[in-house]
């Protein structure tokens, strides 16, 4: 893969092209020792990388210990030796998803004096509420920081309420904060610190007051948040409806569905119905209240089958027979999502398999077929069963396929090759034209997102960074792609992520892209995409509403939010399922 320079008895160079291609390709790199002393230091490192990218066998790791293989030791380490606010923020990031009592550690030698120079957008609240929760105590220095960062504006209200919803209900502190102005946003964040706590603590109000919500609720203050209107109640229904499913405990008891109570008015939106079967799955017990929906056919009225799919595991519980019907239709259907549900009801080996594999191998979307191939083990073939399973599946036409039966079977036989790169089909080819048209650009992409109201944020994408992701997200847009879906996750703190056809969270384009994974911090306001697996990408794109640095090398990171202090507030307000008129490329 290095330039013509090397027949040509120059020195060698592998440039940003040479890189793109090789990506693109997926095949392992062989170059002498020679070859690659004589490249100049900035094309030695974007082979480094190109290698790491491409992840074949004997390829370095991509990420660094402490990314790859975390444990409390290493960031303990890392805690005490941290100076930047980057370093400090993913020290105690990490220390608390080990639930470390030594998590402020990494905060440790922070005063007042620092408060200026903190970023405004990284945010500690949540960081800070759970190491409290896991035992860790503020030094007087580190009150006089927050104290600090308060007076300059950088404690963002809705966050501090939700940080302290979650204290309050544990014991550790005695009152919430002032209330906070209820948007959808705050709503989502609060209910997110809400079900965090036990069930027991939550019982009253998930099967009582939530059942016929007004602004006059007395359930408002004892979350913390100002009443709401009418319009932001609307607003805000799928998503308190997404987070009462969320909460429901695993094997919740009959109490927890509640039958009463006047109907919400977004109960029967596609995307309330997507999130409330996950619910409905939690049930330890058949549903009396249920037993009419689920003898409706189809079961609940619902009739499309993607949601029908997400509909089965709880119909599983509910009538066993007839989620029995209901996968025999799904898997001999035409939609893929619906057949990937159904192939994950299935306990054991079906007996047309073959049928079955062929339907899956021609379905266009990844998700029947990587649901087919990781069910080989689960049913428990023998291991040659599996192999003969599995070796097909290396010369499908999708590359991802390709990449999710040799993991399969490299588990099996470690001897096995690295799959070859399936002929170019007219998406790959444009995809890569575009992406080399990009990169010799060498300029930043602008996308502009315009949601209802009309609200708008503007991304900057970087296609010497991820020229591929880059050209597919250009070319989606191009075509309206995204115009007139909705926003199926608002995670606050965390993530907003739209780009779904089905505005569910499942599907894509129809095919998928190859990662590019890089170092590059996810920090707040970072943009990336959403995967299923190594190499899975296609329209489902993120954006982060603070650091997220357990997403760093592992999610392909495309780039970031312009004017992140009007964007990032728009974000932490927005509705889940907010309509997204369209997304425009600009000039």
């Amino acid at each position: 893969m290095l330039s013509v320079s090397v027949l040509l008895g120059q020195a060698p160079t592998f440039t940003a092209q040479d890189a793109l291609r090789a990506e693109w390709a997926r095949q392992p790199l062989t170059l002498t020792e020679t070859q690659r002393a004589g490249l100049s230091p900035a094309d030695h490192a974007r082979l480094e990388l190109t290698l790491r990218r491409i992840g074949a066998p004997g390829a370095p790791p991509l990420l660094p210990p402490e990314l790859d293989q975390p444990t409390e030791a290493l960031w303990l380490q890392k805690a005490a030796a941290a100076k930047t606010p980057r370093e400090r923020f993913d020290a105690l990031f990490f220390l608390n998803r080990f639930k470390s009592a030594q998590a402020l550690t990494a905060l440790a030698g922070l005063s007042a004096a620092d408060a200026a120079a903190w970023p405004r957008h990284l945010h500690l609240e949540v960081g800070l509420a759970t190491a409290r929760l896991n035992g860790a105590e503020l030094t007087p220095a580190l009150r006089g920081f927050l104290a600090a960062l308060q007076q300059a504006g950088k404690v963002e209200p809705v966050r501090a309420q939700a940080a302290r919803l979650r204290l309050v209900m544990a014991g550790k502190e005695q009152a919430l904060l002032p209330p906070v102005p209820a948007t959808p946003g705050s709503l989502l964040a609060l209910l997110d610190a809400w079900n965090k706590a036990p069930w027991e603590q939550r019982r009253e109000a998930a099967t009582h007051d939530f059942l016929a919500l007004t602004p006059a609720s007395g359930l408002w203050a004892r979350l913390g948040v100002e009443a709401p209107s009418h319009a932001t109640l609307d607003a805000a229904c799928v998503g308190i409806l997404s987070r009462l499913a969320e909460g429901l405990p695993k094997s919740a008891p009959a109490e927890a569905f509640p039958s009463g109570g006047a109907p919400w008015p977004c109960a029967q939106d596609p995307l309330s119905l997507w999130y409330g079967f996950q619910g409905l799955a939690k049930a330890a017990v058949p549903l009396p209240a249920l037993r009419d929906a689920v003898r409706l056919d189809p079961p609940f009225g619902v009739t499309r089958p993607d949601l029908q799919g997400a509909f089965l595991p709880a119909l599983r519980k509910q009538a066993p027979a007839a989620a029995d019907a209901l996968r025999a239709k799904l898997l001999a259907g035409s939609d893929p999502i619906a057949r990937a549900a159904a192939i994950e009801d299935l306990p054991t080996v079906p007996a047309d398999l073959e049928a079955l594999t062929r339907r899956a191998w021609a379905d266009a979307p990844l998700d029947s077929q990587q649901t087919l191939i990781q069910s080989y083990a689960r049913w428990q073939l023998t291991p040659a069963e599996q192999q003969a399973r599995l070796r097909p599946w290396l010369q499908h036409p999708d590359w991802a396929c390709r990449l999710e039966a040799y993991r399969a079977l490299a588990k099996l036989d470690p001897a096995t090759p690295w799959p070859g790169a399936p002929s170019p089909s007219p998406v790959d080819q444009a995809i890569l034209a575009e992406a080399e048209r990009l990169l010799k650009r060498g300029k930043p992409v602008r996308l502009r997102i315009t949601f209802s109201g009309p609200r708008q944020v503007t991304l900057r994408l970087d296609p010497t960074v991820a020229p591929l992701n880059v050209a597919n997200l250009v070319l989606l847009a191009r075509k309206g792609f995204f115009d007139g879906r909705r926003v199926p996750r608002v995670v606050p703190d965390f993530v907003v992520q739209l780009g779904s056809p089905v505005d569910t969270m499942d599907g894509g384009p129809g095919y998928t892209v190859r990662c590019e994974d890089s170092l590059t911090w996810y920090g707040p306001g970072s943009v990336g995409m959403a995967l299923s697996g190594k190499d899975t990408g296609g329209s489902q794109l993120f954006i982060t509403t603070n650091a997220t640095p357990h997403l760093t090398g592992k999610y392909t990171r495309v780039g970031e939010l312009e004017q992140p202090d009007r964007a990032l507030p728009l974000l932490d307000a927005l509705e889940l399922g907010a309509p997204v008129r369209f997304i425009r490329v600009l000039p």
